[in-house]
């Protein structure tokens, strides 16, 4: 199409058959794009020589840039930048060669280095990641901070890319003589560890357990990551646990979350490359593939409706989901500008979706937003990573944080606010990563590895805050003290205060009613009085439906 706009077709055609075969490295377009692939990993290399801090900030994150940059070589940044500077690069490569994409990609990052080096969020930091090339309007200070520098030769990257083409074709041709191995055998036994013998350095490293969950009594299903797939692995729970992997499922792109379908037998896995697969859990193959706007963070579900959050701050609703593929579009629901990364569903039919630091509440039954409630002004929570629902209330934990909080389903008020860092006898503590209320308890698993479980108890309130606590009507008759209303609720100063306002309000009634022979005026002005001093005393006691002492309505051990 940019050809179009300069040339004729014929010429087009040519322009284009000379970009393939000429001006790119080989197989970049082939099959697989093992060619673009290979010029991934050269990148990889650069960035780690051009810009040493910001690569180990990307891989402490766990950002792979080829997420993003994969597209910008593939299209020749004409899909990824602004048209000004799309045709200036374009210039620059026609007459320069494939080098000058390493060049503009190393520039683009340096441009927004800083800012990159600033933030500590991962979801964040991909989103600005896949934006700014889109915002890059300043071509002249592009190209200035693209070529400042020394950078590798053009033998030198030719050299990397044949190398990397090399391994990567390896690797595709073991991976279909795998396919055709195991094309009988749906399962496979897990292989035994290696043998003493073979040296440490050569054993195979672990995969990293990116998401999984139970898909029925005693079976879960796993998905662990490893480069740019991910493999699903099922765990039958007994006696003697059994894991077995299977061999001709494999996820393209890095699984983030896993969600069993019980009505369909299956389970949907959301992956960061934006896709959602469906697969059968009796013969363990893909059923579809759905691909969204954006990066799917996490999954829930009621019945046969599922709700997806979406990076980019929606979620996205699929009703009658079956093992078909879905035939009408996604309905999306704007959240926030945000990313969505947590979702928990309520007992009250609703669903609370977290962003930055506040709730929106979504109805499964009618897909409309209720609520949107701003959870805290404090800047030390951060922002809401993790939401689950438990018997208590909904449990929230923030990102890079050690702070938990409880809120209440029906009213949205904090019931408690505790760092688990008091609690814990450990001497270092690290970010809560995950949260499962179970019963009485809640489970805590940390960024170092660690898993904290916690008791979970009510304190004992007076009855009529207890009763507004726990959001239960009581039946009994006997009324708590004033002095244990105003206590606990700061309304009332003291139990002498009000006895004493209450007898000189009767001495005035009497000293009326024998004073005045008016009766008429005088039951009038009874009325009056006894009017305003039963609305004064109504107005210092707390309202069923006001904030009053949930803060201290359970505690942790």
């Amino acid at each position: 199409a940019l050809g179009l706009l300069f040339l004729d077709e014929e010429a087009t055609f040519w322009y284009m058959v000379a970009i393939i075969e000429k001006l790119v490295p080989t197989g970049y377009y082939g099959p697989g794009l093992l060619g673009a692939q290979a010029d991934q990993a050269v990148l990889q290399e650069v960035l780690a020589s051009q810009l040493p801090d910001l690569n180990e900030h990307f891989t402490g994150f766990g950002i792979e840039i080829k997420l993003v940059s994969f597209n910008w070589f593939l299209t020749l940044f004409i899909d990824a930048m602004p048209t000004e500077c799309a045709l200036r690069i374009m210039d620059v490569f026609l007459n320069e060669g494939h080098k000058v994409m390493h060049r503009v990609a190393i520039g683009i990052l340096k441009m927004y280095k800083d800012k990159f080096l600033s933030m500590h969020d991962p979801i964040t930091m991909f989103q600005f990641l896949k934006a700014l090339t889109h915002h890059t309007y300043n071509v002249e200070e592009l190209f200035t901070v693209a070529f400042d520098s020394q950078f590798p030769s053009r033998g030198h990257l030719s050299s990397r890319h044949s190398h990397h083409l090399n391994h990567l074709k390896q690797e595709w041709q073991e991976r279909k003589k795998e396919e055709h191995v195991h094309k009988e055998a749906p399962m496979q036994v897990l292989a035994p560890p290696l043998p003493p013998q073979v040296p440490p350095q050569q054993t195979r490293r672990i995969p990293q357990w990116e998401c999984g969950g139970y898909i029925g009594k005693d079976t879960m299903c796993l998905c662990s990551g490893e480069k740019d797939q991910g493999i699903i692995s099922v765990i039958t729970v007994g006696q003697e646990p059994q894991m077995k992997i299977i061999p001709d499922m494999v996820i393209k792109g890095r699984a983030v979350c896993m969600k069993y379908i019980s009505s369909c037998d299956m389970v949907l896995i959301g992956t960061l490359d934006f896709y959602v697969y469906a697969v059968d859990c009796l013969t363990w193959k893909e059923l579809w593939s759905l691909r969204f706007i954006d990066s799917v963070l996490t999954m829930e579900a009621v019945e046969n409706i599922v709700f997806f959050a979406l990076a980019e701050g929606s979620v996205a609703v699929i009703k009658n989901i079956d093992r078909s593929y879905p035939l009408s579009e996604p309905l999306l629901i704007r959240i926030g500008s945000s990313s969505v990364p947590c979702l928990a569903l309520v007992p009250n039919q609703m669903l609370w979706c977290g962003s930055e630091k506040s709730i929106t509440v979504l109805s499964t039954v009618t897909c409309e937003l209720e609520k949107s409630v701003v959870i805290d002004d404090d800047d030390d929570l951060g922002k809401i990573y993790k939401m689950k629902c438990g018997q208590q209330g909904v449990w929230a934990s923030f990102r890079s944080s050690t702070i938990i909080c409880l809120f209440d389903v029906d009213r949205y008020t904090k019931l408690l606010q505790v760092d688990y860092v008091t609690l814990s006898t450990l001497e270092t503590h690290e970010r809560i990563t995950y949260l499962l209320p179970v019963q009485g308890y809640l489970w805590l698993g940390t960024g170092d590895g660690t898993i904290h479980v916690l008791s979970v108890k009510a304190r004992e309130l007076p009855q009529q805050v207890e009763a507004h606590t726990t959001g239960q009507q009581t039946n009994s008759t006997a009324v708590a003290s004033k002095s244990s209303v105003a206590s606990s609720c700061g309304r009332v100063a003291t139990e002498d205060k009000e006895e004493r306002e209450g007898e000189e309000e009767r001495q005035r009634l009497e000293e009326e009613r024998h004073n005045s022979e008016d009766p008429t005026k005088l039951r009038d002005n009874r009325r009056e009085r006894k009017t305003k001093f039963g609305a004064a005393l109504h107005n210092r006691r707390p309202r069923p439906t006001e904030n009053v002492g949930t803060l201290d309505a359970y505690e942790l051990e």
